[in-house]
This record gives structure tokens, C-alpha cells and sequence, in this order.
């Protein structure tokens, strides 16, 4: 049942008797000439676009705001009846007197912030005032009279003294983050219990920072403001993520503004890395829909924002009170307990210091900053190290990132699998998008387009960090949990791929390594490799294909072994087990959606076959026969949905839709599907031995029913192909 909005029993609020002070004409003296008809608009006209723009027009939340300022105003003038000229916003000397009423109230309610009161007090006048016509030019601007100036003056000193506590810092770190206390952070957020929380704590504070994104740019942060691109510098091409925002105090008017996201140098400083792990997250974990709705082409996918605190809220704009009660949340279980007490400022300010230090010219400040002045007039002055470009330009330090960007990690190539084992069908999805988009066939949709781009790099991006984040958070990865991601990581491939990252960060440093950091690197390739086969006998024992593990082994990794486990004894001698965690396949299955699905990412708990059976191979293991048969019964049908959606360059869910139709319309079921297709495989030669040439074999079936001939199914196949290729629908 749908509810309304409004609270129950609660009217909605009457504010007529506020609303008709915006009619309001001066008429004394030095009045100005009131509106007046013209050949163009009449005076009523006149008056609506002035109260649209300064009323009707806001945002709820303002008017909600700038309401609250309004009674007030009206109560003030109905209490003080010598008051001239009633509720005209007039002359500036009562205004004056409204706004020291307005900061005695604070004072004595021992408010945070007087003069955040009196500046939104100020500012609802200024709309009522714009709309009430006659009032004297030199009146126009009150914020600036002195009368006026002199409540704001005062304001901002009892603001200053009502923040100075035993627990504010007054010095410059109250607003920023240290390198110490970054790295910190960012463990304590990939350590927190919430994952949800943890990741988007660790994936906001590092593009914040590295971004200039305040807390209130990122409360709507949104997946269709992303976009990839390269930047040809040397050694190694650059990739920058952008992100795009419109939200933030300081964006008045809405405006589109970008910022660019790189590699860090450093795996553990990586805000792609970081934002990686939250978007994967975010699609794997959270289950949100976003590369279905972008293949749908349901334009509903651009609601969604990165930066949520529950699933339940993620097509919502976050408050600032949502991010900065996470961050806290966070910043509470780290060891050394970190205070802040300008959170909203604390990504920014930290950026602003650190390029600072890095000698960055203000013209650099002001564009990364994505504002004129804001950076120099509200961050550089907070802090000593605004002097410090000019220091070490003087002392012979340069920094040019065209000629020296090098990360080892960025050299390394990601196995495509891995990659589309985290984001499945993501490259069948992207190729339907840019043909759409090409063709004009649908509505176009480039930042879907965009955002498949971005999910595929970042992807590449969270294997490149992997061996990084097992060195760094061990078994308590989040990661681990995916089950694709630990059949991978336990694998041979994966200890070669490690190795090939921790060699190529040693040679593409640009700065020698002292003996000291060649030490820990080999200290992080060996911690990784360790933790990798812990991963694999670990997996292998759930799975019941392990042979015994060594008694001190499995006491370190707190596994049952074959001698003290009965259970597990059973399950390694079980037919159906083994079958089952050497194929990796599921069962009751009964659509050719969940048979597409188990083959290309697995399902129900279960990897990808092609994946486990890879895996298998490298540590030895032999399929048995029964196994073999199974997967041969079974790779027939995505494989050949697979080659329709290729040959015919459609999208996988209409080459999907030719065999669910053939299914339905000739009663099939999905095992005598699969018989069908696997019979009438092009690659089955028809003289292969101990077989009849495939034209002549019939699918088997129950008794009762008529057989199949191959001929047959393949005319049915045809139809339903020419059939779905008629229909004009949308995939």
C-alpha cells in the first residue's frame, strides 16, 4: 500500500500569511518606482518572475531554511509594534536590530555557530526583500551597511569563541590529514567490521583527497559521472578516472565540474585502488543492478551514488551527517584515536597541503581546486606550508609527472577471465551499449558507455592491488569471500602473476631502492605466496579435495584435517561431492538463463567450471569420467549462445531468448535442450568413432514422448531465429 509523504494526522503547514509579505510595496520617502505594466509583461508577471526566482524556484531544503527565518522575522515585528514600515524588509537599521535579536538567541542557547544563524537569517531577507518592490536603491544591498556589517562582526567573534573548547585544536591539523594518519585511516576502513561502511569510508577519503572533493561534493557523487581516459605520458601512459560532481555549498548554481583520479605510486595510497574495491563491491556484494539496467538501456542505473552508508540508500543524495558519521565511525577504532574537528574540510585542506608541498604554481591550486580563488583565499592561509612552493623550486626540487610516471603494477597484464570473473558480461554488455549508441538503435546512452569503460579498468586496477591488499589485510580481505576471487588467488597462475607485480614495481621505481625496501618487497612477495596457498588448501579442504593436510599446517589455519574430521572424510569419498567441487557445477537447474549463467560466472556458491577446471589441471588433479561427460553435457549450450550474440553482433540476452523460445514453444527441458544443441555441435564430426552421423541421431527423451531428429531441431533453432530477429523490441 502506498503512503503519503506528509506525517499522519499533520496537516500540511499554512505559510500564506508568510508568503504574502513577498507583496509587500514602500511607498514613503525615496521610494522607487514600483512595478508597472509595458508593452512586454504586466506588473503580475513582472512581480512572479521576481518571486520565482527568489522563492518558487529553491530547492525544499531551502525554503524549509529560509521559512524558519521568515516567522521569526514575522514574530519579531508583531512583538515590536514601533517598528516602522511592518514586515517591509526596511530601512537597514531594523534589520540590524532583527539580526542582533536573532544572535542574543544564540549566545543564550550557547549555539556552535551565531553566525551561521545570522548569515541565513540575512539571506532569507535579502529574498523577501528582492520580491517587495519601492524599497530605495541605497537599501539594496544591506549585507554591506554598517549596521548590518557590524551583527555579522560580532557573530563571527562569538562563533570563534564558542568553538574554542579543551578539545578543539586550534592549530592547522584540526584540518588535515597527515601521511601517518591517511595510511592509518584507510587500514582501520579496510579492517572495519560494515563493509559497506569500511569501503566507502576508504574509497571517499582517498578521492577526496586526491580529488579536492569536500564532504559536501561527494553527498551525490553519482556511477554516470565517471569517465576513463589516457594521458600519453612516459614511461608509462597515464589513466585518469574522472569524476564529476554537481553538488557542494560552494557549487551555487549546479554547475558540472570535474576532477581526475590517477594511480597513486604508492599500492597502499591508490585511490583507484580503493575505489575499485568499493565498486566491485557495490556489484558483486550489494547486488546493485547497475550493468543490467545500462544493458536494459533504462536510463534509471544514472540514480545511483557511490557513496552510500546502507543499499537501502543508494538511489538517495546522501547528507553530510551520513558521511561524516561514517568517517567517524571509522576514525574511532583506529589505535591512535583521530580527532578532527573540521571533517567537512578535511579531504580538501589535506590535498591543498600536500601539493603545496610539492611546489604546485596557484594556477595548478586554483584549477585543481575547480574554482577561482576558493583555494587561495580559504585553505592556503590555514596552513605554514602555503611558502613552500617557492622553498623547493629554490632548493632544486622539481616535479613533472609527463616525464616521470611509473608504477610497476600498471606494467602487468590482468588475465581477461580474472577480470570478467568480477564483472560478468561486462564486455558483452559494453559492445551492445556502443552499438547502440553507433547505430541510434534505442535511446543512446554514452555514460553507460562510460561507466562499463570505467567498471572494466577498475577491475584491471583491483588485480594490479591484489597482491598488495593480501599483504596488507591478509585472510580478513574482503575479497576473499567472493568465491572467484579465492579460487584465483589460491591458484598457481595467481603466485606467478604476484611475483610478476612485486618485480615490476622493483624495476620501474624510478628513485633506487635502498637495501631496506628491496627487503620488504621480497618480505611481501614471500607473505603473499604464503597467504595463497593457505588460500588454496583452505579451499581445497571445504571443497573435500584435499588430500590429509600436515597436522601443524592445518592447526595454524585452524582446519579439520582427514585424521580428526569425519565429516570431511565422508565428503572425500562421497561420488556426488567430488563430482560436484571438481566441475563446480549446480543443479536443479531449469532455465537456459541459469545454464548461461552457472558457465560464464557460476552459481549457487559455485565458481565458473572452465575456471575450476583450469585449476584443477595446474595442481595435477585428474577429472574423472563422469566429470568430463558432465562438462561436455553442459558447455554445448552458452557456447553456442554465446557464438549466435557474436556472428550476429547481438546483445547475449536476445541470442539467449532464441533457444528459451525454442525451449518453450516445443515443450523441451533444459537436459534435452542441451542434448539437442550438444548433438548438432558443428564441431562433432559425423564419422567419429563408436557414433552415427549427427543428422541422423535423435535426442533422447522420456518415454511417451516423439523423438527429435537434429534436422528437426536445427528448423527450429532457424525459426526462432528469424523470429526474434524480426521483433522490435529493445534487449
Amino acid at each position: 500500500m502506498l503512503r503519503s509523504n506528509t506525517r499522519r494526522g499533520r496537516a500540511p503547514a499554512d505559510n500564506s500569511d508568510v508568503l504574502a509579505m513577498f507583496r509587500l510595496v514602500y511607498s514613503g520617502e525615496g521610494a522607487t518606482q514600483p512595478l508597472v505594466d509595458d508593452s512586454s509583461l504586466t506588473k503580475e508577471q513582472k512581480w512572479q518572475l521576481l518571486f520565482d526566482g527568489n522563492w518558487r524556484n529553491l530547492a525544499p531544503s531551502s525554503q524549509t531554511k529560509w521559512l524558519v527565518y521568515l516567522r521569526k522575522w514575522k514574530k519579531w515585528i508583531d512583538d515590536q509594534v514601533e517598528q516602522p514600515e511592518g514586515y517591509l524588509v526596511f530601512p537597514s537599521s531594523k534589520v540590524s536590530a532583527f539580526l542582533s535579536h536573532i544572535l542574543a538567541d544564540c549566545t543564550a542557547s550557547s549555539s556552535k555557530d551565531p553566525h551561521g544563524a545570522v548569515k541565513s537569517a540575512r539571506k532569507a531577507l535579502r529574498h523577501l526583500r528582492a520580491c517587495q518592490a519601492g524599497i530605495p536603491d541605497d537599501e539594496a544591498k544591506f549585507p554591506s551597511q554598517p549596521y548590518i556589517a557590524g551583527v555579522t562582526s560580532r557573530a563571527k567573534t562569538a562563533t570563534a569563541e564558542a568553538r574554542q573548547c579543551e578539545e578543539a585544536d586550534p592549530s592547522c591539523s584540526a584540518s588535515t590529514l597527515s601521511n601517518e594518519e591517511y595510511a592509518s585511516l584507510l587500514d582501520a576502513a579496510m579492517r572495519f567490521p560494515d563493509k559497506q561502511v569500511g569501503l566507502c569510508v576508504a574509497a571517499m577519503v582517498s578521492c577526496g583527497l586526491a580529488a579536492g572533493f569536500r564532504s559536501d561534493d561527494l553527498q551525490d557523487t553519482r556511477y554516470f559521472m565517471e569517465l576513463i581516459c589516457s594521458v600519453p605520458a612516459e614511461p608509462l601512459p597515464m589513466q585518469i578516472l574522472a569524476l564529476a560532481s554537481n553538488a557542494g555549498k560552494a557549487n551555487q548554481d549546479a554547475q558540472m565540474t570535474y576532477a581526475a583520479l590517477a594511480n597513486h605510486r604508492q599500492p597502499h595510497l591508490d585511490c583507484l585502488a580503493y575505489l575499485a574495491q568499493l565498486v566491485l563491491y557495490q556489484i558483486n556484494v550489494s547486488k546493485l543492478p547497475l550493468l543490467a539496467l545500462i544493458y536494459q538501456n533504462n536510463l534509471s542505473w544514472r540514480s545511483y551514488r557511490m557513496f552510500f552508508r546502507d543499499p537501502s540508500m543508494a538511489t538517495s543524495k546522501q547528507t553530510y551527517y551520513d558521511l561524516s558519521t561514517m568517517l567517524m565511525k571509522v576514525a574511532a577504532t583506529m589505535p591512535d584515536t583521530l580527532v578532527k574537528t573540521k571533517v567537512m574540510h578535511l579531504m580538501r585542506c589535506s590535498g591543498t597541503v600536500s601539493l603545496a608541498a610539492a611546489a604546485c604554481s596557484m594556477d595548478v591550486l586554483r584549477v585543481w581546486g575547480r574554482s577561482e580563488g576558493v583555494v587561495g583565499k580559504s585553505y592556503l592561509p590555514k596552513s605554514p606550508l602555503s611558502a613552500l612552493p617557492a622553498t623547493g623550486v629554490l632548493a632544486g626540487f622539481g616535479n613533472n609527472f609527463m616525464t616521470n610516471h611509473a608504477f610497476g603494477r600498471g606494467t602487468v597484464a590482468v588475465p581477461v577471465k580474472w577480470i570478467d570473473s568480477l564483472v560478468p558480461h561486462a564486455r558483452v554488455i559494453l559492445q551492445a551499449v556502443r552499438l547502440r549508441n553507433r547505430t541510434r538503435t534505442g535511446k543512446a546512452d554514452f555514460s553507460g558507455q562510460h561507466c562499463v569503460e570505467s567498471t572494466l579498468y577498475l577491475a584491471e586496477t583491483f588485480w594490479q592491488s591484489s597482491p598488495f591488499m593480501l599483504q596488507r589485510y591478509g585472510l580478513g580481505w574482503w575479497a576473499l569471500q567472493l568465491p572467484t576471487v579465492c579460487f584465483i588467488v589460491g591458484s598457481s597462475s595467481f603466485r606467478q602473476f604476484e611475483q610478476q607485480v612485486m618485480n615490476a614495481e622493483l624495476e620501474w621505481n624510478a628513485r633506487p631502492l635502498s637495501p631496506q625496501m628491496s627487503e620488504a618487497f621480497d618480505k611481501i612477495s614471500k607473505h603473499v605466496c604464503s597467504l595463497s596457498e593457505q588460500i588454496a588448501q583452505l579451499q581445497l579442504s571445504v571443497d573435500g579435495m584435499m588430500h590429509p593436510v600436515h597436522g601443524q599446517t592445518a592447526a595454524s589455519l585452524s582446519m579439520p584435517t582427514a585424521s580428526n574430521s569425519n565429516t570431511q572424510a565422508r565428503a572425500a569419498t562421497s561420488p556426488r561431492i567430488e563430482l560436484e567441487a571438481q566441475v563446480g557445477l549446480s543443479s536443479g537447474l531449469s532455465s537456459v538463463q541459469e545454464a548461461v549463467d552457472e558457465w560464464f560466472t557460476g552459481l549457487h556458491g559455485f565458481p565458473a567450471p572452465p575456471l575450476l577446471c583450469e585449476q584443477a589441471i595446474q595442481r595435477g588433479q585428474r577429472l574423472s569420467k563422469k566429470a568430463i561427460d558432465n562438462l561436455s553435457r553442459r558447455r554445448h549450450l552458452p557456447l553456442r549462445i554465446q557464438a549466435l550474440a557474436t556472428d550476429r553482433c547481438w546483445p547475449l540476452k536476445k541470442a539467449l531468448a532464441v533457444y528459451e523460445l525454442v525451449m518453450q514453444r516445443h515443450s523441451l527441458s533444459l537436459a534435452e535442450l542441451r542434448d539437442a544443441v550438444r548433438l548438432s555441435s558443428p564441431v562433432r564430426h559425423p564419422d567419429a568413432k563408436g557414433g552415427k552421423p549427427a543428422q541422423s541421431q535423435h535426442v533422447n527423451r522420456s518415454p511417451g514422448l516423439p523423438l527429435i531428429s537434429i534436422s528437426q531441431f536445427a528448423a527450429w533453432v532457424q525459426k526462432a531465429t528469424d523470429d526474434i530477429a524480426s521483433m522490435s523490441i529493445s534487449w
